[in-house]
Formats: structure tokens, C-alpha cells, sequence
């Protein structure tokens, strides 16, 4: 997974980009759109525009406890709640202007394409066979794990449910959470048999792989990885006793058969459905980005990483890329953490519908959280978007209509020509994966706006050089600007009469070329109205 070869990173590249599967209990909030989501659509659009070949992908996350839990809250049943989920998460990505090359829900393909590859591990020895002490309700006959178990965090005393704590980022086992009344974790514990991935097992196999990548992790991530190596590494379920997600016939015909964890089961999922963006499950890669919040960083960080290099140490045809796991922090709501399970959200497509695409877009990835927790204030982010979106954008259309009908036909002055590198260069610094932002980038596209609009007021309508300078500097923003505001990049196209933008990438390569049509006015789209 990691290449220290020291191969041309400049060349074309087939990147695949993904971020952590939705689990289908309602809509998308603003948290998931700042992070994961808006940031994976920002990479794959920006590696789009470096000429890179990108495949973008994930699945909602059906398997997960959440759905069960969520579905007996609002009285409906998971198959309802999950199928309801799947098409307003799918309207919310496709408003949000995310363009995914496939987002599905599991299937029988999945399904079998999961479970072969567990069971190939398995059959190799991988997994261990271990009693574990779990929760168990003897009314219902059901032991309880991950989302059916609160406590409070072994580690930090913050309140969590099983498997990783989102406070602190470390894992729990169900049985470890210090109880809460009345809660699962306060019900009397039970010994079962369940297969489990230790991770101590494979300690050298892990911190080999850490010690050997060139991939610098972002703080939070390493943070993470640094606190659990400095203990005996856990183990981690592989199977549950439940019936809920795809099951496993491990200890033979005449045993209840088992789940997959869902939580491992989102590395292989990523296997499978950027495959099938591919058209081909064991198609290569250059590089593989996955966007994640920090509550996921456990299991990249550690779990995803020993089942990717055991299925190769298996001879397993799984792909082994440079990989990239970019981690966020959260995104807060008046001081709260966005929560669709505790009703703590402003809802994606709600805003999108009351502000517009590229003016959330904007917003949203300029307070993005990143690399620390960030707090989403709509009066704030109001003004914000008035005061370096609008206005800027607003002196730029009624200042360059006296330029109607002309061409780019002369010498950029140098004034030009060098804010022109500048911007460039803070553009390309954001769209690295190396050091990835999606703040810079809607900081430089700020920038070029400001800039654009200060300088645009005192053009002299026969001095050439400078018409031809601020006409290059509007048209280098359709290329640079694409990622992060897609209508803009487009209403930029349309003043020059260019090529669409819509669904195909504008090359940076191609930056230095101009239109060859005149600028016939820009044209930006009122923001919507309550």
C-alpha cells in the first residue's frame, strides 16, 4: 500500500477516491457534506483537472446496527428505512453537485463478493475462534453489540457506543463500555463464540507497513495510531451472533451462523464498488483516497490496513495502492455535534435549496473541519458567503460588461500574468493529494475573486494588455475554480462561448490556451429566494 519507489507523481495516474459509506438512517446533514462527502468530490474533481484517470465511489451502508436501531425508533422496518434513505441521499449527492461515478446499495453480487472474501481469509487461518463476554437480553434471546450498546468510553469517560469511541477515536469492545442505566451495556454479559481479528497478532505486519510508508497521516489519524500502538493491540469482531448483515457459515452446518462486522465489511466494500466504477473488481490503481471522519480512523487506520496485507500476503487478487486516508474532524451545530440518530442536524438538501449549489459548496468547504472541530453558524455563513462570493462576484459582472465582444487577443501586462501564477500556484498547493485541502482551495477561490474585482475597476478599455489580462484571469477560474464550484466553472464557460463543463473536467494543461470566442458578459445565477 505504500510506494516509497520515488516514481513521477506528475505523470497520469488511475486514482480511485471513495469516503465512508452513508449508513441509510435519513438524509445527509451538513456534517457529512463539509466532510467526507464535499472532500472526496473535491479531490476526484481536482484530479480530474490534473489529467489524472479517477474512478469515485461508495454504497450506503445497510449492515450497520444504526439501521436496525433507527428503523424500531421511527416504527417502520429497515428494508423501508434503508430504501427511503437510499433515494434522498442520492437526490441530496446529485444537488450537492457530487458527482460520484456509482453510489449503489449492496446487493446479492455484493454480498457474495463480501463474504468470499472473508471466507478466503478465513480459510487461511486469518481469524481467531475466542469467547467473548457480550450484553445479552434474555427476553429477546439476543446479545447486543455496536449500536444496541451506550456507556460511557472506557478511555475517556465520554459517552459512546461499541466499537469506537468518537471522542477519543479508540476502540471498545460491547462488554468493556462502563455501564448506564437502563441502557444495553447495564445488562448482564453472556460468553459466545465469535470470530475475531487480533490485532496483536500481526503487531510487525502493522507497524512495518507505518514504518515503511511515505504517506504522512494528518494529526487527528496519527494520534490514533501512535495511542493504540503504545498498548496490546486489540481484537476486533469479525462475526456477531446476530442475524442482521451478511452471515457466515463458519463453524458448520449445524451452528446459527454469524455476521460480518459492518464495520470491516466497509474496506471490502470499497474493493468491490470501485471495481464496479472500474467495470472490473480487481482493477489497479496508482492511488487511493479515502475521505473519513475521525470516529473511522480506528478502523483504517488499523483494520483495513492488516485485511488489505493479509489477503496479499494470501496471494488474494486485491489491489495494494499508495493509499490515502484523510480524516476530518466535526463539523458542530450551535456547540453540538452534527447527530441524525440524536436529531441534532441541519439537513444537506435543505440548505443546498435555500442558498444554492456553489454558494454552499463555497461556504462549506472554506469552514470545512478538516484538521480541528468547526462550527457551522448559517448567520455567519451568510455573510460570509455575501461578503467573498457575492459582492466580489457581483463588482466582477457589472465591471467586465463594458467588455462585451472583446477577444483575448493581446499580452496578459505582467501585473496579470503574475497574479495569474500566483493563483495557479495556490490552487495546485490545495488540489495535492500530498497536502489535500479543501479550505485553501475555497480560500484561493476567494482570492481570484477578490482580486479579480478590485483590479477589474480601474481597466482601461483601450489598453489591451490589461483587457486581455483580466479576460485570461476570468477564464483560468473555470479550470482552477471547477472543484469546488462546478456553476460557476460553467457560467465562465458560457461567457465565452466554451466548452461545456458539465460532466467533463477542463485541463489544467490546457490553461495556457484562450478562448477563441469573444467574452459575451458573464451571466451568475441569483441566489435562491425563501
Amino acid at each position: 500500500m505504500a510506494d516509497t519507489s520515488g516514481a513521477d507523481t506528475t505523470a497520469p495516474r488511475r486514482v480511485n477516491v471513495t469516503f465512508s459509506p452513508p449508513t441509510p438512517n435519513g438524509d445527509l446533514h451538513l456534517g457529512h457534506l463539509a466532510g467526507p462527502v464535499l472532500n472526496s468530490d473535491v479531490c476526484a474533481r481536482s484530479q480530474k483537472i490534473l489529467g489524472h484517470d479517477v474512478a469515485f465511489a461508495t454504497s450506503t451502508d445497510d449492515n450497520q446496527t444504526y439501521v436496525v436501531t433507527t428503523a424500531e425508533r421511527l416504527g417502520t422496518t429497515p428494508e423501508a428505512l434503508i430504501q427511503h434513505a437510499l433515494e434522498s441521499v442520492t437526490k441530496s449527492l446529485e444537488l450537492a453537485g457530487v458527482d460520484v461515478d456509482l453510489f449503489e446499495r449492496p446487493d446479492e453480487d455484493y454480498t457474495t463478493f463480501v463474504r468470499g472474501f472473508f471466507t478466503q481469509l478465513w480459510e487461511h487461518g486469518a481469524f481467531d475462534l475466542r469467547e467473548v463476554a457480550l450484553p445479552y437480553d434474555a427476553d429477546t434471546g439476543e446479545y447486543k453489540a455496536e449500536a444496541f450498546v451506550t456507556g460511557r468510553c472506557p478511555t475517556c469517560l465520554a459517552h459512546a457506543r461499541a466499537g469506537v469511541c468518537e471522542a477519543c477515536g479508540l476502540y471498545n469492545l460491547p462488554g468493556a463500555l462502563l455501564p448506564v442505566t437502563d441502557t444495553a451495556s447495564a445488562l448482564p454479559q453472556r460468553t459466545v463464540s465469535i470470530w475475531v481479528l487480533d490485532l496483536e497478532r500481526y503487531r510487525s505486519m502493522i507497524t512495518n507497513w507505518y514504518r515503511t510508508t511515505d504517506v504522512q497521516l494528518r494529526p487527528d489519524l496519527a494520534k490514533v495510531v501512535a495511542d493504540t500502538l503504545a498498548g496490546r493491540l486489540p481484537y476486533i469482531p469479525l462475526t456477531y451472533p446476530t442475524a442482521w448483515g451478511i452471515t457466515v457459515e463458519w463453524d458448520g452446518p449445524d451452528i446459527q451462523p454469524q455476521a460480518i462486522n459492518a464495520w470491516p465489511e466497509i474496506y471490502v466494500g470499497h474493493l468491490y464498488w470501485l471495481g464496479q466504477a472500474r467495470l472490473d473488481t480487481q482493477a489497479e490503481c496508482d492511488e487511493l483516497v479515502q475521505f473519513i471522519g475521525i470516529d473511522n480512523g480506528f478502523y483504517n487506520a488499523f483494520v483495513y490496513v492488516t485485511l488489505a496485507l493479509l489477503a496479499a500476503r494470501h496471494g488474494m487478487p486485491v489491489p495494494l495502492p499508495r493509499t490515502r486516508t484523510l480524516t476530518n474532524q466535526y463539523y458542530m451545530l450551535e456547540g453540538r455535534k452534527f447527530s441524525t440518530s440524536k436529531g441534532d442536524v441541519r439537513w444537506a438538501r435543505d440548505y443546498l435549496e435555500s442558498v444554492g449549489r456553489d454558494r454552499a459548496r463555497f461556504v462549506l468547504a472554506l469552514t470545512s473541519p478538516e484538521l480541528q472541530q468547526a462550527e457551522f453558524s448559517e448567520p455567519i455563513a451568510a455573510d460570509t458567503i455575501a461578503a467573498r462570493y457575492d459582492a466580489p462576484l457581483t463588482t466582477i459582472v457589472e465591471q467586465l460588461d463594458a467588455l462585451t465582444g472583446r477577444h483575448i487577443d493581446a499580452t496578459p501586462s505582467p501585473w496579470w500574468d503574475e497574479a495569474l501564477q500566483a493563483s495557479r500556484r495556490r490552487f495546485e498547493d490545495a488540489y495535492r493529494l500530498e497536502n489535500f485541502s479543501v479550505r485553501k482551495a475555497a480560500e484561493a477561490v476567494a482570492l481570484h475573486l477578490e482580486v479579480l474585482a478590485l483590479r477589474s475597476a480601474r481597466i482601461q478599455a483601450d489598453a489591451a494588455s490589461e483587457v486581455s489580462g483580466a479576460l485570461r484571469f476570468l477564464w483560468a477560474l473555470r479550470t482552477l475554480a471547477w472543484p469546488i464550484t462546478p456553476d460557476l466553472a460553467e457560467s465562465i464557460s458560457t461567457a465565452f462561448a466554451g466548452p461545456t463543463t458539465v460532466g467533463k473536467a477542463p485541463l489544467l494543461a490546457d490553461l495556457s490556451g484562450t478562448p477563441e470566442n469573444p467574452f459575451r458578459g458573464l451571466v451568475i445565477p441569483a441566489a435562491p429566494t425563501a
